[in-house]
């Protein structure tokens, strides 16, 4: 009941701490049929976004690609744009549409006739292309198949006909065109500022030859692409170290001492470490890979405040599988866990509330 009431407090705090984030983007409070009427009145086309409260990518949209500005600088000048419920004042015209699936984007002539329908989250760069194609008659499924086969490989025909692949689930042809692609170039055009999106669009994992190549070569590129190519890599390589700190690769036996020392040679020969706090990351997972989880969770708690946040809290989500089998610890980390409830986001206090009540059940 104390842990309930705690975590009730804290989310209503939180709540009341959220403040209104302003968007580059311009949705404007009216309804379509203003909204039309506006669209004639620019010579613009309308923008609509229909999106649910419950909706995960709906909410990463709003907050992460909306409100950047490049975005908000092509939106606000092709489009009148607004933002609907699509199971309030939204729910009548989301009908008309056919919307199933959400976000969905919809876009409209000057006379509501749907002329594009985009639907789920993307990062910013990748939705304003994705828009611009679906406005582009010669980026139609049927014209990008045409110039493809015919030989065209230019950096937009191969992005948005993989792209096209990947919206259908159809990943391997998707993975296949761009795979393709990269084999074809040269070290010099892999390495040009047209090429990047391969890498930071279609790479995920740090084992794959093109995260591998940027590995290699990332100070080859001019500066502004090796700026845009490193946070990728920092994202990639971050990933990888979060599969040792969460305990997903001993609990499943996958610990390669030689695999972990090479990610570990890779991070510091790319300086990732002078941008993100790697030096504790790599200190508590060999200290984990020693088998003493009591000295473990001891210097867990010493390294709390070297720790950038999410690492602290990927712990924190995972101490059931970081201290299996281990009752006389588990009252210690279980104390940790819930005094360290009132630092953390709202996301993760919900998520630990339920990994709590199941270690107390146990």
């Amino acid at each position: 009941f104390l842990m309930k009431k705690t975590l009730t407090s804290i989310l209503l705090g939180l709540t009341l701490a959220t403040g209104t984030i302003t968007a580059q983007t311009n949705f404007r409070s009216i309804d379509f049929n203003e909204a039309l009427k506006q669209s004639q009145a620019e010579n613009k086309l309308v923008f609509i976004d229909f999106y649910t409260d419950w909706c995960g990518p709906c909410r990463k949209m709003s907050k992460e690609v909306f409100p950047q500005k490049q975005v908000g600088d092509y939106f606000n000048a092709q489009f009148v744009c607004i933002k609907l419920n699509a199971e309030k004042e939204g729910k009548e015209l989301a009908q008309k549409f056919e919307v199933k699936a959400y976000p969905t984007f919809i876009i409209a002539d000057q006379q509501g006739n749907a002329k594009a329908t985009i639907t789920g989250a993307f990062p910013a760069d990748a939705f304003v292309a994705k828009v611009k194609n679906e406005l582009n008659p010669e980026m139609t499924p049927e014209r990008m198949k045409q110039r493809y086969e015919s030989g065209e490989r230019t950096p937009e025909l191969v992005d948005a006909y993989a792209m096209s692949f990947m919206e259908q689930k159809k990943m391997d042809e998707g993975y296949k065109i761009i795979d393709d692609y990269f084999n074809s170039l040269s070290d010099k055009q892999k390495l040009a500022p047209e090429n990047l999106f391969v890498f930071t669009r279609y790479t995920f994992d740090v084992s794959d030859p093109k995260c591998q190549f940027w590995t290699k070569n990332v100070e080859k590129a001019d500066s502004k692409t090796k700026e845009i190519a490193l946070a990728h890599l920092q994202k990639l390589y971050h990933s990888a170290t979060s599969t040792y700190l969460s305990g997903y690769v001993f609990a499943e036996n996958k610990f390669n001492e030689a695999e972990y020392q090479q990610l570990k040679q890779d991070i510091y020969s790319l300086k990732l470490d002078q941008k993100y706090p790697f030096a504790p990351v790599f200190e508590l997972i060999e200290c984990y890979a020693k088998g003493d989880k009591k000295a473990y969770f001891e210097m867990f708690k010493q390294k709390k405040s070297e720790l950038d946040s999410q690492d602290f809290e990927l712990i924190l989500l995972n101490v059931s599988r970081l201290f299996p089998n281990s009752p006389e610890l588990m009252p210690e980390v279980i104390k940790y866990v819930r005094a360290s409830l009132p630092e953390l986001r709202g996301s993760s206090i919900m998520m630990l509330g339920r990994v709590l009540m199941n270690l107390e059940k146990n």
